[in-house]
């Protein structure tokens, strides 16, 4: 069995501080586009920003489950992990990093088995749902 790899947008640094700040994720293998356009993301698979997609129903959401500790933790490195244009932005103005959508595959060998993309952030698949399809439950 392999396990989980994480891919996400942003640079290497912003990716080692938030492996930092999540010591739980240690030894899972994780990449990061640092492309102005994401297209490394994007050929993943991962191709929503907020408001790409009118919802015509309320997504299935699972509050996360942290501690109040974690989630001090989380709100102190928010703005640092958040990906910027190397350019910069203009006051007012919302950076694309900061509203591109993930999503969740399951691979079984070279097949993909279960694929799920994000309409809003937190709308993430049951755990139970994704083990199921790679046969783990």
């Amino acid at each position: 069995m392999g396990g989980p790899l994480f891919i996400s947008v942003g640079t290497s640094e912003q990716l080692r501080q938030f492996l930092e700040v999540n010591p739980e994720l240690e030894g899972c293998p994780a990449l990061v586009d640092d492309s102005e356009d994401f297209a490394a993301y994007r050929g993943a698979g991962f191709n929503y920003l907020i408001g790409d997609k009118v919802l015509t129903s309320p997504p299935q959401m699972v509050p996360p489950t942290m501690g109040v500790g974690k989630w001090f933790k989380y709100l102190a490195n928010v703005a640092s992990l958040s990906p910027m244009p190397k350019g910069g932005i203009s006051f007012g103005q919302v950076p694309p990093g900061v509203k591109v959508l993930g999503g969740t595959y399951a691979i079984d060998g070279e097949d993909v088995v279960f694929g799920h993309m994000d309409e809003v952030p937190g709308a993430t698949p049951a755990i139970d749902d994704v083990m199921s399809a790679v046969g783990l439950r």
